[in-house]
């Protein structure tokens, strides 16, 4: 399992799960900035190294190894209310999965973002997402939201390597159970889809107003609450997930889920490019 190469004709599916509830608004650890914003800067972040990494050559054509998907839940700009929809901006709204082709053709703007070189002033960089918050954690309808989709694309991707869900967050979920199950009933639900080379694989990122940063935990013991439950959710992490932690100068011990706590925007940064770096890609 888990052996797939990424290539045009069979792409890797990368969906984002981004909590936009009101507590998102708290201030994240002593970085100056909110949770919203850092989680937001951070996705942005990673949809370009999706399209970067989909380059054979410095301003070359972006080639379509990467279907991608941003879902936020809780505030909802286009709905006026609450809930789950696409959260991708500018052409792309309200769209879910988009090749990341269409991606790199269509960011909402390009502004200057703080460069995540300490020594190096801000660069000009595209973004897709603002940042929003608001409203409560319907983090079970996210999840079946993201299944509804993920099932589609399997389907039409039997040949791919297994969908990777991403879910960052910073709270409790408010609506368990939704329609009939619990969050650990739709967690199951969408880790048992699957194509040829294995399951989808879910990763949480846990952020908190404090606490010292954690990464890849072997046991959900030691995190605050809702820590231990977004331990049991994540997925365990695969060999080529385990294989480019280490590259990175992460020790993952046996065990290990793919989840991190507390990380800042350069570790989350990091952690996300990990989670996402899943095969080789053949056909440049």
């Amino acid at each position: 399992m888990y052996q797939r190469s990424i290539s045009r004709r069979n792409p890797a599916c990368i969906v984002v799960l981004l909590d936009r509830s009101d507590s998102m608004k708290e201030p994240w650890r002593q970085s100056g900035t909110s949770l919203a914003d850092g989680a937001t800067r951070a996705v942005n972040r990673l949809l370009l190294d999706l399209c970067m990494r989909s380059t054979k050559e410095v301003g070359g054509d972006v080639r379509d190894y990467f279907n991608v998907m941003v879902l936020g839940y809780g505030a909802c700009p286009v709905a006026g209310g609450e809930g789950v929809e696409p959260a991708l901006g500018g052409a792309l709204a309200g769209r879910g999965i988009v090749s990341v082709r269409d991606l790199a053709m269509a960011p909402l703007a390009v502004r200057d973002e703080p460069s995540a070189d300490r020594f190096s002033g801000p660069s000009r960089s595209p973004v897709w997402i603002e940042s929003v918050h608001g409203y409560r954690t319907p983090m079970c309808q996210a999840i079946a939201e993201a299944g509804r989709y993920v099932f589609e694309w399997t389907g039409e991707h039997p040949d791919s390597f297994p969908p990777a869900i991403i879910n960052i967050t910073d709270g409790f979920v408010t609506d368990s159970p939704f329609d009939g199950a619990d969050l650990a009933e739709w967690t199951k639900r969408l880790t048992t889809i699957e194509t040829d080379d294995g399951p989808a694989l879910l990763f949480n990122v846990f952020l908190s107003r404090t606490g010292e940063p954690r990464f890849f935990p072997t046991s959900g013991a030691q995190l605050p609450d809702p820590g231990p439950q977004l331990f049991e959710m994540s997925s365990s992490l695969p060999d080529v997930m385990v294989a480019n932690a280490r590259a990175a100068g992460k020790t993952v011990e046996p065990g290990a889920r793919a989840m991190c706590f507390n990380a800042d925007i350069d570790a989350l940064t990091a952690f996300l490019e990990i989670g996402t770096r899943v095969a080789e890609v053949r056909d440049r």
